[in-house]
C-alpha cells in the first residue's frame, strides 16, 4: 500500500499512510485485552504450514484469542465465536513470522520489517532508544517487530573502542551487568580469548542465556568453549577448513583496497596468524577492521578441504552450536543474485515513500564499489568459496545443525544489507544452498525462536503460543520466493498495517548520533562536554525530576537545555551539573536533545545527549 496526499477545493485530507497507521494505533488501544475483554479472530481457509516440519494443513480454522492461539483445526467450522473477527484465507499459506536473528536497529526499519514479514528480531545492541522501541511496540504505541537485546558485546574493539577483557572474572562481571540490564543473549566480540570465552559461557549458562560470538578464534576453539552461535559464521573458514599448503597460500593475496576505514584489508604476514594482536587473538580475516567484507575471506573459502569441513561439521553439531548463515552478505559479490537484488534495491529506494531512509544508508546499501577491484581469477575464487560455502551449509543441517536468518541489517560504516527483504532473500540462498523449503523457513522461524530460548512462546504456530504469522498469496514449500507475496502480517495477535509511506514517523525518533555514527561538533568559547546523562529515560506524565549530566570543563554560567527550554541548573563541580525537569515538558513521549548551553556574556552550546520520554 502506497500513501498518497490526497487535497481537495477545500483543503488538504489526512494522507493515507497517516490514516493506515492511526488506525493501527488506536486499535492498540482498545485490544487485545482492553478493559478485561479479548478479542477474537479466526483465520479460516488458508493451509497451515506451522513450522515444525510436518505436512501442511489444508482448510484450517486458526481461532486467536487476545495474543494467543486459542485452537488449530481443520474443515469447515460452523460455530464461529460470537463476535469474532473473520479473515478468509481460502487459497492462501500461513506461516509462523520471521526473524532476523543479526539486526542493528534504526529508527527507519519498521515498514521494510513488517511488511516483509519478520515479527522478531535480535538486535547486537541495546540502550534506552531501544528499550524504548521494544516497549513501544509492546503496548501496539510503535510500529515495528518484537525485540531481543544482548546489550554490548563483551571484548569490543573497534571504531575507538576497546573493551578488551582480561582475566575469567571480568568475563563474568560483564555477564552479570547484561543479564541486570535485560540482555536476551550475550554476544562476545573479536578480543575474547578462548579462556574468557569459557568463562562467559559458564556463567551466561549458569543464569540461563545462551551466547554469540563475532569471534577472533577458530570455530573449533569456540566449540570447545562452548559458544551457542557463530554470528557471521566467524571462526570459519581458517584455519580448521585449510590444509597447510593452501593456509599458505593466504599471505600471497594481494590487499584489495585501503583507501577506506570500511575497507582497510593489511597485508596478511607469515605466518597468517601473527598478522596483528589488535583484532583478535587469532584473526581469521573478519576483522581487520572491515568486518567480514574482506574479499581474501571469501577466497578462503574457495581453498575449503570438504574432508576437514566435515570433520568441523561433526564437533559443531555434537556441542549443539548453531550458525548464523548470512550468506547474502558475507558473499555479497559471489552470489546467483547480486545483480538482480542490486537493481531491486537501487528501484525500491527510488520510490518517494521511503524517503525518509537516510542518505548515507542509501549509499551502503547500493554500494558494491568493491566490484570494480577485483581480477578475473579473484572473482573465480569468491565464487568456489560461494559454493563451497552451500555445500557446508547443506551438510551441516543433513547432519543435525540449527541455521538461523542472521544478515546483519544495517551498518552506516559499511556496505550492508536492507532490512525486512535480506530475510527472504537469506531463505531462498538456503533453499538454493540445498536446504529444502522447509527447513528454510524453519531457519527464520522455529530455529531462531529456539536460539533465543523462546521457543515456548514463539517460532510455530500450535495452540498456546503467541499468534505472531505471515499470510501468502503462494505456497512457499512450492516456491520459497512466495514471502516476496505477503497479504497479511500478524504480530501478537495484532493485524499489521503493509506498504510504504512518506509520512511514516517514528513517534520517539533515534537520536541522530547513534543512527549516524559521529557527534555534534563543539561549538563554545568553553571546551565543555557531556559524558552522561542519569536518568537517560523516563514515562511520559512523571512527575518533576532531577536531571544529572557529566561531563568537563562545566562552570559557572553553565545552563542545560532540554529541547529548546531552559532548565534551573545546579553547578555542582567542572564535572557534574543537576537540572530540574518540570512535569509539563514530560507530557509528549519523543527524543529530546540535552546540551548546556552558557549565560551571557559567555556563549555556544556543547554535544548532545538524547532523554527518551516514553509511552507510558
Amino acid at each position: 500500500m502506497k500513501a498518497q496526499k490526497l487535497s481537495t477545493a477545500i483543503g488538504t485530507v489526512v494522507p493515507k499512510g497517516i490514516m493506515v497507521l492511526a488506525l493501527f494505533f488506536a486499535a492498540a488501544q482498545f485490544g487485545p485485552n482492553a478493559f478485561g475483554q479479548q478479542s477474537t479472530t479466526v483465520i479460516r481457509g488458508g493451509t497451515l504450514i506451522d513450522g515444525n516440519g510436518g505436512p501442511p494443513v489444508a482448510n484450517s480454522v486458526i481461532v486467536i484469542e487476545g495474543n494467543r492461539i486459542r485452537t488449530i483445526s481443520q474443515g469447515q467450522q460452523a460455530n464461529l465465536p460470537a463476535g469474532a473477527t473473520v479473515i478468509d484465507a481460502t487459497g492462501k499459506y500461513i506461516t509462523p513470522g520471521l526473524w532476523d536473528t543479526h539486526t542493528h536497529y534504526h529508527n527507519w526499519f519498521p515498514e521494510l520489517v513488517i511488511s516483509s514479514g519478520v515479527t522478531s528480531v535480535l538486535a547486537y545492541d541495546g540502550n534506552p532508544w531501544l528499550e524504548a522501541q521494544a516497549e513501544g511496540t509492546a503496548k501496539g504505541k510503535i510500529l515495528g517487530p518484537r525485540f531481543f537485546m544482548t546489550y554490548p558485546p563483551i571484548g569490543f574493539i573497534y571504531m575507538g573502542a576497546n573493551d578488551i577483557v582480561k582475566d575469567p572474572e571480568m568475563a563474568v562481571q560483564q555477564v552479570r551487568e547484561r543479564v541486570a540490564q535485560g540482555a536476551k543473549m550475550i554476544k562476545v566480540y573479536t578480543s575474547v580469548t578462548p579462556d574468557v570465552l569459557r568463562a562467559v559461557t559458564r556463567e551466561a549458562h549458569r543464569l540461563g542465556l545462551k551466547v554469540s560470538g563475532h569471534i577472533g578464534m577458530t570455530a573449533r576453539e569456540a566449540a570447545m568453549a562452548e559458544i551457542d552461535n557463530l554470528a557471521h559464521a566467524t571462526g570459519l573458514p581458517v584455519p580448521d577448513l585449510l590444509k597447510p599448503e593452501d593456509l599458505d597460500k593466504l599471505s600471497d593475496m594481494r590487499v584489495i583496497d585501503t583507501g577506506r576505514l570500511r575497507v582497510e584489508f593489511p597485508k596478511i604476514g607469515r605466518p597468517w596468524n601473527r598478522t596483528t594482536a589488535l583484532w583478535g587473538p587469532l584473526p581469521d580475516l573478519t576483522e581487520y577492521p572491515l568486518f567480514i567484507e574482506d574479499p581474501r575471506r571469501i577466497m578462503a573459502f574457495g581453498l575449503m578441504d570438504r574432508g576437514l569441513a566435515q570433520d568441523l561439521i561433526n564437533l559443531l553439531v555434537k556441542q549443539h552450536v548453531a550458525i548464523e548463515s548470512c550468506i547474502g552478505y558475507t558473499f555479497r559479490y559471489a552470489n546467483d543474485h547480486l545483480e538482480e537484488w542490486r537493481n531491486e534495491d537501487r528501484v525500491l529506494l527510488t520510490d518517494p515513500n521511503l524517503g525518509y531512509i537516510p542518505e548515507r544508508y542509501k549509499m551502503n546499501l547500493l554500494d558494491y564499489s568493491l566490484m570494480e577491484k577485483f581480477r578475473p581469477d579473484e572473482l573465480e575464487l569468491m565464487k568456489k568459496g560461494y559454493r563451497n560455502f552451500q555445500w557446508f551449509t547443506k551438510t551441516f543441517v543433513e547432519a543435525g545443525g540449527k541455521i538461523t536468518t542472521g544478515m546483519d541489517t544495517s551498518s552506516s560504516y559499511h556496505a550492508t544489507m536492507m532490512p525486512g527483504l535480506a530475510v527472504r532473500r537469506e531463505m531462498q540462498l538456503l533453499v538454493e544452498a540445498g536446504l529444502t523449503p522447509m527447513q528454510a523457513i524453519q531457519s527464520a522461524t522455529k530455529w531462531a525462536a529456539e536460539l533465543l530460548q523462546a521457543n515456548k512462546d514463539l517460532g510455530t504456530l500450535e495452540a498456546g503460543k503467541v499468534a505472531d504469522l505471515v499470510i501468502l498469496r503462494r505456497n512457499p514449500l512450492q516456491d520459497i520466493t512466495a514471502f516476496k507475496e505477503i497479504d497479511e502480517v500478524m504480530k501478537d495477535g495484532r493485524v499489521m498495517p503493509l506498504g510504504y509511506h512518506y509520512d511514516y514517523q517514528n513517534p520517539i525518533p533515534e537520536p541522530g548520533e547513534r543512527q549516524l555514527g559521529f557527534v555534534d561538533w563543539l561549538v563554545s568559547e568553553i571546551p565543555t562536554r557531556i559524558t552522561s546523562i542519569s536518568p537517560t529515560s523516563v514515562t511520559e506524565g512523571d512527575n518533576t525530576f532531577t536531571l544529572t549530566i557529566r561531563g568537563q570543563d562545566f562552570v559557572t554560567s553553565s545552563v542545560v537545555q532540554l529541547g529548546s527550554a531552559l532548565l534551573k541548573t545546579e553547578f555542582v563541580d567542572s564535572t557534574q551539573l543537576k537540572a530540574t525537569v518540570p512535569a509539563d515538558l514530560l507530557s509528549r513521549v519523543g527524543t529530546y536533545p540535552v546540551r548546556v548551553v552558557h549565560r551571557a556574556p559567555a556563549w555556544g552550546t556543547t554535544n548532545a545527549a538524547f532523554l527518551i520520554v516514553k509511552f507510558r
